[in-house]
């Protein structure tokens, strides 16, 4: 991400997005009741309005709106803004119909708020530092099942499954080792795929048994073209609960930094693990957070992205104020997205939780 321009006083911030992880962070920022001006397409009539042959055609034209409604689009690989329409030209749009800008990488955009809170501020900040940080492909593989996963700040998304019948017939060796090369040919095939799809900058293959070390000797005999760094760990399972284990442990943040993915999940794994052992180091709720924040017991202070985009402009505010108390006090702030299991288990416990230093007494 690009900040092309920014004027606090009248709380304007000029955005570039650049890569798949800013259009995660842009989600982040615009909320409903911001304002946002951008280049955009809107279907609108031309030709005599008392003539049948009139046609609708898609003009391109710069439009400010109101936003209403944030939606990510992590598939189609774009951010969807619904609102109402505060000044476009006017010979083509009616003022306070609604219209959706969809921004996508490339795009250019304005957003003006009438309050910057400190954490989305910084938010941009390392957006601006962390671009173009790849993103990591996970392949999770056993006999005849593999499944491929996009690790990035957006979260975990499966890409493909890929499933083939293994020939199991006993004493039968060259069925055998005939149906895994096919089934090594589709995935391989689904790897390149993928690799011409996003910018991959590392891939992890992982699994229960011998499959990963196997499958990993084919992968680079097959001699892809601009193959990226690939590592080979052992996992107790595959599919998401493999990709989660590899999340946990870090593999990815020791080759690559700055995926915020990994420290979320192993942030609250560790938040769960107190809570399960009742020692008084993992709190959660509005009330026993706030206290804690209070009196300095907070070490990582930990938000669902959901937690910061609902509510009034007055939680908001109260949030943003929590959040900074926090930081004064030396704690470490984390959003943490609901787009992977970590931050499902955090939102389910209200979306706003921390580790602790020491005991808080309630």
């Amino acid at each position: 991400m690009k900040i092309l321009k920014r004027i606090l006083k009248e709380g304007k911030i000029t955005l570039k997005i650049e890569a798949l992880d800013d259009l995660w962070h842009l989600y982040n920022v615009v909320m409903p009741g911001d304002i946002v001006v951008s280049r955009t397409t809107r279907r609108v009539r031309v030709g005599d309005e008392d003539s049948r042959k009139q046609d609708s055609v898609r003009k391109p034209m710069t439009l400010t709106i109101r936003v209403e409604d944030v939606s990510f689009h992590s598939f189609s690989n774009r951010v969807r803004l619904l609102g109402t329409i505060l000044e476009g030209p006017s010979d083509l749009i009616n003022l306070g119909s609604h219209h959706t800008i969809n921004v996508e990488t490339g795009s250019i955009l304005t957003v003006i708020k009438e309050h910057w809170p400190n954490f989305l501020l910084k938010r941009l900040k390392e957006a601006e530092k962390s671009t173009g940080h790849p993103i990591s492909l996970i392949v999770t593989i056993e006999d005849g099942v593999a499944d491929l996963l996009l690790a990035a700040d957006f979260g975990l998304k499966e890409a493909v499954r890929v499933k083939t019948s293994i020939s199991r017939k006993r004493g039968d060796q060259k069925s055998y080792d005939a149906t895994m090369r096919e089934f090594y040919s589709s995935v391989v095939l689904a790897v390149r795929s993928q690799l011409e799809q996003s910018e991959i900058g590392l891939i992890v293959i992982t699994g229960p048994g011998f499959t990963k070390d196997h499958f990993y000797e084919f992968l680079k005999s097959a001699k892809l073209k601009d193959l990226p760094p690939v590592i080979v760990e052992s996992t107790n399972s595959i599919g998401f609960p493999g990709a989660k284990e590899i999340l946990a442990r870090e593999v990815i943040g020791s080759a690559i930094e700055g995926i915020r993915l990994e420290t979320e999940t192993k942030l609250i794994e560790e938040l769960i693990t107190h809570i399960a052992k009742d020692n008084g180091l993992g709190t959660y709720g509005d009330k026993e957070v706030t206290k804690a924040v209070q009196i300095g017991a907070v070490e990582h202070l930990l938000i669902t992205d959901i937690k910061l985009r609902e509510g009034s402009d007055e939680t908001r505010r109260a949030i943003d104020s929590l959040i900074r108390d926090a930081e004064k006090a030396r704690a470490e702030f984390h959003v943490v997205s609901t787009e992977h299991p970590a931050g499902d288990q955090l939102q389910n416990l209200g979306g706003i939780a921390a580790i602790l230093r020491f005991r808080v007494e309630y």
